[in-house]
């Protein structure tokens, strides 16, 4: 029985990553080193990232438009 992994699931390498980020792969690379965008080395040398992870590295930090600051500082002005 084989066991078929989907697109969501199966490893990026540093090329599909890169592709996926629009970085080039000197920057991924040293983001890597620094620790700064999660990945896997299976045997210590590759490196290989999950969609997921990349999705959640792309998404996190938002910044607020001016409008919503504005509509979230009237809601707590307001109560």
């Amino acid at each position: 029985m084989t066991e078929t992994i989907s697109i969501q699931e199966r490893p990026l390498t540093i090329d599909q990553a890169s592709e996926f980020l629009n970085f080039k792969k000197s920057y991924l690379y040293k983001l890597v080193c620094s620790g700064k965008v999660p990945c896997y080395r299976p045997g210590g040398k590759r490196v290989f990232f999950k969609l997921s992870d990349l999705k959640e590295y792309v998404y996190r930090h938002r910044q607020s438009a001016d409008y919503e600051i504005k509509e979230e500082a009237e809601r707590i002005i307001n109560g």
